[in-house]
C-alpha cells in the first residue's frame, strides 16, 4: 500500500472520528442551525458572500472539500450547489487566466518543474475535451492547481470551461449532499440520544457510502494516472 493510500485512509478514519466525537461532546445540530440563521439573516447576500469565500479559497489552490460539506450543511443541497459550482467557478477561471496571460511566465516555469504538470500539459495537448475531464474527475489531480496548468495549454477556452463543469459536477454534488443530508439528519435527531440501532443505520450507511465513493475515486485516479503516463511517453518519443 503507497504512502498516499495510507494517507487517504487515515484522514477518512479522522473524518469519522471527528463526527462520532463531536456528535458525542458537542451539540453539533444546534451548531448548524445557529451557523445557519447568521447566513440566513443576509438574505441572497448570504451565498453570494460564500461563493466569493470558496472561490478565494480555490485561487489560492487550498483544498476545498470541507468547505463543500459545510456549504451542503448550511445552505441545503440546491442553494449549497449553486454557492460551490458559482465559486468554483471563479476559482478555475482565475487559475487559467493567471496560467494563460497574467502570470504565464511563472506557471510555465512551475509546469516544466513538475513532472505531475507536465504529464497534464502533453495529455491535454493530445487529447483535449476527454483527458480534461478526467483530470477534473481525477481525486489524484489537485482540481485547482490544475486550472493553472491547463491555462498554460494549448486548450481553448471553451474546452476548459465545459471540461471543468463536468469534471467537478460528480464529487462535488455528493460532498454538498453529504453535508446536506448531514445537516437534516443531526437537524431531526440528537446523536447523545442514539442507541446501537441508530448508529448502524447512520453511521453504517455513511461509512458505506464514502467507502464506495473512495472505491470509484481510486479507479478514475487509477485510470488518470496510466493516461497520463501514456501521454508523456507518447510525447517523449
Amino acid at each position: 500500500m503507497s504512502n498516499k493510500t495510507i494517507l487517504r485512509v487515515a484522514l477518512l478514519a479522522l473524518t469519522v472520528l471527528v463526527f462520532v466525537l463531536g456528535s458525542t461532546v458537542f451539540d453539533l445540530g444546534q451548531l448548524f442551525r445557529d451557523t445557519r440563521s447568521q447566513f440566513e439573516s443576509l438574505g441572497w447576500a448570504g451565498p453570494v458572500i460564500f461563493a466569493l469565500i470558496y472561490g478565494a479559497l480555490g485561487a489560492l489552490a487550498a483544498p476545498t472539500g470541507l468547505v463543500e460539506l459545510i456549504a451542503g450543511a448550511i445552505f441545503g443541497f440546491w442553494t449549497g450547489s449553486a454557492a460551490v459550482m458559482a465559486g468554483a467557478l471563479i476559482a478555475a477561471n482565475v487559475g487559467f487566466v493567471c496560467g494563460r496571460w497574467l502570470a504565464r511566465d511563472w506557471v510555465s516555469s512551475k509546469v516544466n518543474s513538475n513532472r505531475l504538470a507536465q504529464q497534464i500539459e502533453a495529455a491535454v495537448e493530445q487529447r483535449g475535451f476527454g483527458i480534461t475531464v478526467l483530470i477534473r474527475l481525477s481525486p489524484a489531480v489537485p482540481f485547482n492547481l490544475t486550472s493553472y496548468v491547463l491555462g498554460a495549454s494549448t486548450i481553448r477556452w471553451t474546452t476548459f470551461l465545459v471540461a471543468t463543469v463536468l469534471g467537478m459536477l460528480p464529487i462535488k454534488l455528493f460532498l454538498i449532499w453529504l453535508g446536506a443530508s448531514g445537516q437534516k439528519l443531526l437537524g431531526a435527531t440528537n446523536p447523545t440520544e442514539w442507541g446501537t440501532n441508530e448508529w448502524l443505520l447512520y453511521g453504517g450507511g455513511l461509512v458505506a457510502t464514502l467507502v464506495v465513493v473512495v472505491l470509484i475515486g481510486w479507479t478514475v485516479a487509477r485510470t488518470s494516472r496510466r493516461v497520463l503516463r501514456e501521454a508523456e511517453q507518447q510525447r517523449d518519443d
